[in-house]
């Protein structure tokens, strides 16, 4: 437990001077007060950003309360996380710094600190890995973020929240086929061959011929059936599953599409947006197929 202790000198950092707004990365709907609402990624983010906020600045953004709560939630759910500290702390300021072309330490220092945290493993470089994710996002623009990511990958840590947020929370592992997603792709796919089907009805109306209705409707209907047939043929839109599932690391919701003859690949490689993780989607099975801890 961290003592909190509200007279702790600020850090006289502007760079690190916005540090306690709301964190991106944690979901709308998650509340501090109601940590059900929340995913294990939500509460090992929240929990990292009080600690950081509280060594950075000495401003504890959590009730005790509150605190107390998201660790037992994330006991509770198995998480295992571990606290913050102050060498990692110090790294992370530094590094988000330095890509932003300052300096807080001297350069002995800063080399130092990085060789503390190359030996770390397992969790504690999870640890580095996420603050560097959460605060990078916060604090850079793109091209700084991504010149730090390329700096600590010389370091062997891949930025991100993979592995921090990978924890024992169980995600189901099955994929479900979103068939209204692929009933309104393909009605798109369908508007412009429909269109050019009533395209001869516009014309004999401008010219004064009736067509009736029910003909018209069923000509154009016809047309667009047999384009949008060729059409997804061409694109290999053709036979198409758009699959959801939930990141087996970070839980967040996910759509991939399958298609192409015979349905497309058996597996497709996805790779999550937001923590990094990649894995492999079967498609027969329905499945989601991982390495390490969350294989099947």
């Amino acid at each position: 437990m961290v003592a909190r202790d509200a007279s702790k000198d600020s850090s006289s950092d502007p760079a690190m001077a916005d540090d306690t707004v709301p964190n991106v990365n944690v979901a709308a709907s998650c509340s501090v007060d109601e940590p059900e609402t929340c995913s294990l990624a939500d509460l090992e983010i929240l929990y990292v950003d009080a600690l950081w906020n509280y060594y950075n600045d000495g401003k504890f953004t959590l009730s005790d309360a509150q605190y107390d709560r998201i660790r037992e939630e994330l006991n509770w759910q198995g998480s295992g996380f571990p606290t913050l500290r102050r060498d990692e702390i110090q790294f992370v300021q530094a590094a988000i710094a330095y890509s932003r072309g300052e300096k807080i330490m001297g350069d002995e220092e800063y080399e130092e600190l990085k060789r503390k945290i190359k030996t770390e493993a397992g969790k504690r470089r999870d640890v580095t890995a996420l603050l560097l994710y959460t605060k990078g996002q916060q604090l850079l623009d793109e091209a700084q973020f991504e010149l730090m990511s390329e700096e600590m990958m010389k370091l062997g840590i891949d930025v991100g929240m993979k592995g921090a947020t990978c924890t024992l929370s169980k995600t189901p592992t099955t994929l479900e086929n979103d068939t209204s997603a692929v009933v309104k792709m393909y009605g798109a796919l369908a508007l412009i061959p429909f269109l050019i089907g009533l395209a001869p009805t516009i014309f004999f109306d401008i010219l004064g011929l009736h067509v009736d209705n029910g003909l018209a409707l069923g000509f154009a209907t016809t047309l667009a059936a047999i384009l949008t047939y060729k059409l997804a043929e061409y694109t290999e839109l053709n036979n198409a599953q758009i699959l959801t599932g939930q990141c087996p690391c970070c839980e967040e919701p996910f759509k991939q599409l399958f298609s192409g003859q015979n349905g497309g690949e058996k597996e497709m490689e996805y790779k999550c947006k937001v923590c990094g993780t990649t894995c492999s989607l079967n498609r027969e099975k329905k499945l989601i197929v991982t390495s390490g801890p969350f294989a099947i």
